[in-house]
């Protein structure tokens, strides 16, 4: 396993995965201050908050970016018909597992019905930050962050995926009897884990970022349509 895991390279990924549980409440605050004198609104504080959480990683990845962006000009054809076709694979599990797991009657996962409530009341921040601000945070958190911790894709694909997963199924869980929706783990993951291939083949992060907004932007119409927001 030593020629598989980089020790360093995983707990400096480990380090930024769990930055972003605080990096935001710390951006948060002086957006508060102007929030509370009434100069902004929460939508607009929440947008410049995960606005320059973007920023950080984004510094944070700066070298990277830099060598990505040359490299998606150059072959942005091939790395987006790669994503797609990872990301479809993901979507077809996320769909069908989806299905099975209503079929058998487990309640729906806490995360989904959040988002559906955020965009009810918060439209603005929700659409800002799902489609064009979180695609950004998550592909540098949960996927650049964790690329050199380990030289197995599978490995790579699958931890970055899980973890992805879990960030968004754990808000469903507060007691032993809720541990059913770890099943939710299934369909959270599998376009998370299909982005790890995806990334790992191309070795650009660009691609993950459109396709992952592309994603989200769909998501977000099939919530309007379907939860009778229009």
């Amino acid at each position: 396993m030593k020629n598989i895991i980089n020790i360093k390279e995983t707990l400096k990924g480990l380090l930024i995965i769990l930055s972003y549980f605080i990096l935001p409440t710390i951006i948060y605050m002086p957006f508060y201050f102007f929030e509370r004198k009434e100069i902004i609104n929460y939508q607009v504080s929440m947008i410049l908050t995960y606005f320059f959480t973007a920023i950080v990683y984004s510094y944070i990845y700066r070298k990277d970016l830099i060598k990505d962006i040359k490299s998606f000009k150059e072959n942005y054809k091939l790395i987006l018909s790669t994503t797609i076709k990872y990301w479809f694979i993901g979507l077809i599990v996320m769909v069908i597992s989806s299905n099975i797991i209503n079929m058998i009657g487990i309640a729906p996962n806490t995360n989904q019905e959040g988002n559906i409530e955020l965009l009810r009341k918060y439209p603005l921040f929700e659409i800002t930050c799902a489609c064009f601000i979180a695609p950004i945070i998550e592909e540098l958190v949960y996927r650049r962050s964790l690329k050199n911790a380990t030289s197995n894709k599978h490995l790579f694909a699958l931890t970055s995926g899980i973890i992805f997963g879990l960030v968004h199924v754990l808000s469903s869980i507060s007691s032993s009897s809720d541990l059913i929706m770890l099943i939710y783990l299934i369909p959270f993951s599998s376009v998370g884990i299909s982005f790890g291939y995806a990334y790992y083949k191309t070795n650009n992060i660009y691609g993950t970022i459109i396709i992952h907004s592309i994603h989200n932007i769909i998501s977000i119409i099939q919530i309007i349509i379907l939860g009778g927001l229009i």
